[in-house]
């Protein structure tokens, strides 16, 4: 396992077996047609409960499709200062297997362009057993389906 992931993404940690090694960049871009949106009460207002599920397309930074990601986000709880947590699921589908994330957000530090992070927890194919982070920052403050994302494992 370890000999696939390391033929991945090459030696990036200089020798520290301890650092993080940048595994994939890229943006992903929602497929508005798949948005599912989930209404725990009032549509009219945002509440805990309520959420969305959808697909983006997965570009490179030659704006090449690479793949899809689904992509489900309840609202678990709200701060006192307004703020949304939020529950976030996604797999991402690439042509060689998945890569699984779950974790927590603050969801509306996320529509004010704060980047967020989530665990990867493994995957399939090449990124069988693969464990890191998911950093995702949103793009534009009034699109939340556009995002850049950069996957790092351990």
């Amino acid at each position: 396992m370890a000999s696939n992931i390391d033929h991945l993404i090459g030696n990036c940690t200089q020798g520290n077996p301890n650092a993080a090694k940048s595994f994939l960049e890229f943006r992903e871009d929602g497929i508005e047609s798949t948005f599912r949106f989930i209404e725990a009460g009032d549509p009219t207002i945002p509440e805990i409960g309520d959420g969305i599920t959808y697909t983006a397309n997965l570009f490179d930074s030659n704006n090449v499709f690479i793949g899809t990601k689904d992509i489900s986000l309840v609202f678990t709880k709200q701060l006192g200062n307004g703020d949304f947590i939020a529950n976030l699921e996604e797999t991402i589908s690439l042509h060689d297997g998945q890569i699984y994330t779950q974790g927590t957000i603050n969801a509306t530090a996320f529509e004010q362009l704060k980047a967020q992070k989530v665990d990867i927890i493994g995957g399939t194919g090449v990124y069988e057993g693969v464990r890191g982070k998911e950093t995702i920052t949103q793009l534009d403050p009034n699109i939340f389906d556009e995002a850049s994302v950069s996957l790092k494992i351990n």
